[in-house]
C-alpha cells in the first residue's frame, strides 16, 4: 500500500501519522468504515458512506468533506494503489484535544488494508461460534471500540471458531465483527435493534426476499440453539453458513438448503452489482 489519505491531502502510506492528543488514541472515541475493493470496485460504496455518515451523528463528530468528496478521495487511493482486491478503512476520530477530553476538529485517514478472505472450506463446511456475554455500547455506531473482540481473539482462534456472538444472557445479538441471521422453519431471523446496521446483511435481506419470509425481531438464545439453519455476514466474509455453537451442532451439522441458496443468490447480486459499476467507470 504506498498512498492514505489524512484529512484530504493524499500521503505516503508509510508517512501517514496523526498526534498523540488525538481523542481516538487517548479515549477511543471514533468511528470507522470498512469495505471491500473487489475488481477494483468499491462495494456497496454507497451504504458505506450513509452509515459512515450515520455514525458520525451518533457520536456528533462532522467530517470535513461531503460525500462526494469522500467518493472521490476513494477512488483516487483506489487508482494511485492499484487496488483491484483490497479493502478501505475510513477513520474519523475525535481530534485533538487539549484536554485529553473534549473532542475537537475530526480528523479523517482514508487508508487501504491488505484482505484475507476466510478459507473456502468455512462456505462448503461451516464454521463455528463461540458466545460470549457483552452488550456493546452504542451498537447502532460503528466505533472503534471493539476491546471485547480483540480481547476474544485469542479463545476464537484456540477452540477453532471463527467468529464470536454476542448475547445477555436470554437475548442473542450480533458478532464481533458481523451479523447474525437464523432460519428457523423456514423464515429468516435476524436483530432490527440493538446491533450495528450490517451493509451485507442488508444486501442479503434483499436477495432472499423472493426466498423466504423474513422477521427482523430479537433472536432469543434458545432460538439460536435450535435453530435450522445459522448465517454470519460481512464484507469480508459475506455470507457464511455456522454449523456449531460452541459444542453443539446447527442442525444435522451440515450446510443447510436455505444457506445454499442464498448464498449462492447473494454472490449472483454482488457480481451484478461489479458488473454495473464497470461499466460506469
Amino acid at each position: 500500500m504506498k498512498y492514505a489519505s489524512i484529512n484530504g491531502t493524499i500521503i505516503e502510506h508509510d508517512k501517514a501519522s496523526l498526534h498523540i492528543s488525538d481523542l481516538g488514541l487517548r479515549r477511543g472515541y471514533a468511528v470507522f468504515e470498512f469495505f471491500r475493493i473487489l475488481r477494483g470496485v468499491p462495494v456497496f460504496l454507497e451504504d458505506h458512506l450513509e452509515r459512515f455518515e450515520r455514525s458520525a451523528r451518533l457520536l456528533e463528530l462532522t467530517p470535513p468533506f461531503g460525500r462526494e468528496k469522500l467518493e472521490g478521495l476513494i477512488r483516487e487511493l483506489i487508482e494511485l494503489n492499484n487496488l483491484r482486491e483490497a479493502g478501505i478503512q475510513m477513520l474519523l476520530t475525535g481530534g485533538y484535544s487539549p484536554d485529553a477530553f473534549t473532542p475537537g476538529q475530526p480528523n479523517l485517514i482514508i487508508a487501504p488494508m491488505a484482505v484475507t478472505p476466510p478459507p473456502a472450506q468455512l462456505y462448503q463446511q461451516g464454521g463455528k461460534v463461540i458466545l460470549h456475554q457483552n452488550l456493546r455500547e452504542l451498537p447502532e455506531a460503528k466505533t472503534t471500540d471493539y476491546l471485547v473482540a480483540v480481547k476474544l481473539a485469542k479463545r476464537v482462534r484456540a477452540e477453532g471458531a471463527t467468529e464470536v456472538i454476542y448475547h445477555d444472557g436470554k437475548t442473542v445479538y450480533e458478532g464481533g465483527r458481523s451479523s447474525l441471521l437464523i432460519i428457523q422453519q423456514g423464515t429468516l431471523i435476524t436483530a432490527q435493534a440493538g446491533v450495528l446496521p450490517g451493509i451485507t446483511r442488508k444486501h442479503l435481506l434483499e436477495v432472499a426476499r423472493p426466498i423466504l419470509p423474513i422477521q427482523e425481531r430479537p433472536i432469543t438464545l434458545a432460538e439460536l440453539y435450535s435453530a435450522d439453519e445459522v448465517l454470519l455476514t460481512g464484507a469480508t466474509r459475506q455470507v457464511m453458513p455456522i454449523t456449531q455453537i460452541e459444542d453443539r451442532r446447527v442442525g444435522d451439522g451440515q450446510v443447510g438448503p436455505y444457506s445454499q441458496q442464498l448464498m449462492k443468490a447473494f454472490q449472483e447480486h454482488l457480481d451484478a452489482y461489479l458488473n454495473h459499476r464497470m461499466v460506469l467507470r
